[in-house]
Order: structure tokens, then C-alpha cells, then sequence
């Protein structure tokens, strides 16, 4: 069970409550719990799925975790007195619930938690990850892409595409047009934009998709929540409530045709970009290589970026020597 999954199943209270003190074996440094044992059995924690507060005044205190037998559990440390550092807390360590397994639900609960879609999408949310808005978006790209090509184009039709952006859309491009950055014919222009210049190989024109303004009802809301996530403050509520307002943005995105996602702008022809081989020089400050098409020459030495820009700032402290 992955973390949306989880959030989902406490929000449909999908719970086996145990409420009941443990024993945790807690790393300090890495400030998460390694194992926990209950009735004598030791469970193992293979993954933290999310960390948070159980309430506002307190530090972080409470840990969703799946363990290495696969089921999902909440642990959360009790504080009968706050001290100075994390070290001289005093309380103890609760077990809240585990999130009730596939086979001890309905289908229909099973379903609704994994958010089922077509099989397009679950290929690219296998390979993300998971499922998210900007992923939606991809796949909605992808598919107007296919629409707009003739319908005679072959599959591998696209010369390049350049993207202006960096997020989890790049993942439905690559898996579902095969148009890849290893390939070198999906290029990255990153200006935080969802826009994309797409350059087929039999027509004459380019054009570039603009995604449109999309208008949430909520964004106040999920800004505020999203906010609270970068400065971890979300209490547990919180970050049920933010997945749940994902998940209208994905079921809303997924009920929108393609063409009304996206405004067409037919430009001049891009050049096209070829593939060419990989070919490394040798930096010779820090004797690393770096391909020649971001190496610069300078007074007749080959530099990377990084060491260039050290050397122009007058910081003599360079990685090798």
C-alpha cells in the first residue's frame, strides 16, 4: 500500500484501532522509527510513509509506516512533558491503528482507494509512482498529441518535443510517445510552464500546446496545506484533507476531453533536433568529464560549468586539485 492509499483509506475510516503503548526502536539522527513491538511480535518498518503532529503546539510526533510484512500502521509518541530537545521528551510511544488490508474490504472499497483508472494511466502512474494532477495533465498531453497528429502518422511520429517544465507530466510523455530523454528527443526548457512545442516529422508546421488556466474551487485551501507540508507543521487531518483535494483535482482533470485542457498555437517549423552520440571531455580542474555540448573552452583549457563558474568568482577552492 502506497502513501495516497493510506490517506485515502483514514479518510473512508478504513481502520483496525489498536490505541494501545509499544516499545519503538527510535533513530534519533535519522528521526525515524526503525521497528516497533506489540504482543511480543517485533515489526520491522520498511518505509515511512508520512510524517506529521497529532497537535498544533507539538513537535513532529506522529509517523504512518508500512512495515516488511506490507501493512500500514500509525504510531505516534504520547508527551507527558516537552523538554529542550528532542532527546528529553518524556512520554510514550502509542499504537493508533492499522489501515484495514484489500482482502478485509469490499470491492467496491478496494476500488475507490486505488483510484482504478484506464489502462493508459495506470501504465504511467506504475511507472511514477503514483497518481497526481501534474501526471493527469501528461497523459491528457499525450492524448490530444495523438489526436491532432494524422491519423496515418506512424506511433513514433514525433521528431521532438520541448517541454517547459519539470514535472511528473515529463513521465506520461516518456512512457506513453516513447519520446524520452534518453532518446534525446524529448528536450527540457524548465520556465515552470505547462506548455510544449511539439515537432512532428510529416508536417510542415510545428505547434505548441498551452495548458488553460485551470480554476479550482479550493485553491486557497491547498496552497495553505501545502505550505504547512514544506514547513512541517500539517497536523494528520490536514494531510488526509490535501490528498483528498488531489484527488478532485485528478478525478476533474480525468473527466476533461483533451482539447478543452489545451490551446493550440501553430508556429514556424522548429528545426529538428537529431540524435547525436555522447562525447565526454576531461575537465581539467577537478579531472571529471563532462559532455562536450556543456564544456566550455577557456584560455585554451576545457572547463565544466560548475569549475567555471568557481574560477570567474575568484574561489580558488576547487573540488580536485
Amino acid at each position: 500500500m502506497e502513501r495516497e492509499e493510506a490517506l485515502r483509506a483514514i479518510n473512508e475510516d478504513q481502520l483496525d484501532y489498536i490505541q494501545q503503548p509499544v516499545n519503538v526502536e527510535f533513530d534519533i539522527s535519522q528521526f525515524k522509527p526503525l521497528s516497533f513491538t506489540v504482543k511480543g511480535k517485533r515489526h520491522e518498518i520498511g518505509k515511512i510513509l508520512e510524517r506529521f503532529r497529532t497537535r498544533r503546539e507539538l513537535p513532529m510526533n506522529a509517523f504512518l509506516v508500512r512495515t516488511d510484512g506490507g501493512h500500514v500502521f500509525l504510531l505516534y509518541f504520547h508527551f507527558t512533558a516537552l523538554g529542550s530537545y528532542r532527546s528529553t521528551h518524556k512520554g510514550c510511544w502509542i499504537l493508533s491503528f492499522r489501515i484495514l488490508d484489500d482482502y478485509e474490504l469490499m470491492a467496491f472499497y478496494r476500488r475507490e482507494r486505488k483510484m482504478i483508472v484506464n489502462m493508459a494511466l495506470k501504465r504511467i502512474a506504475d511507472f511514477h509512482g503514483h497518481l497526481c494532477p501534474d501526471l493527469v495533465i501528461g497523459g491528457k498531453l499525450c492524448e490530444y498529441i495523438q489526436q491532432t497528429l494524422p491519423t496515418d502518422e506512424p506511433a513514433n511520429g514525433i521528431s521532438t518535443i520541448i517541454a517547459e517544465n519539470c514535472t511528473s507530466a515529463l513521465d506520461a510523455i516518456q512512457v506513453i510517445l516513447g519520446t524520452t530523454m534518453g532518446n534525446q528527443r524529448l528536450k527540457v526548457m524548465d520556465l515552470g510552464k505547462h506548455s510544449y512545442t511539439i515537432i512532428p516529422k510529416s508536417i510542415s508546421n510545428s505547434f505548441r500546446l498551452v495548458l488553460n488556466n485551470q480554476e479550482y474551487k479550493d485553491e486557497d485551501a491547498f496552497k495553505h496545506l501545502s505550505q504547512k507540508v514544506l514547513k512541517n507543521t500539517i497536523l494528520m487531518d490536514e494531510v488526509v484533507n490535501l490528498q483528498m483535494m488531489i484527488d478532485e483535482r485528478v478525478k476533474y482533470l480525468l473527466q476533461q476531453p483533451p482539447e478543452s485542457l489545451f490551446k493550440t498555437e501553430m508556429i514556424e517549423r522548429e528545426q529538428e533536433l537529431p540524435e547525436v552520440p555522447s562525447i565526454f571531455l576531461t575537465c581539467c580542474q577537478c579531472n571529471e568529464q563532462v559532455l562536450s555540448s556543456h564544456a566550455v573552452e577557456y584560455g585554451n583549457q576545457i572547463y565544466c560549468l560548475s569549475c567555471l563558474r568557481l574560477m570567474k568568482s575568484g574561489n580558488q577552492c576547487y573540488r580536485l586539485q
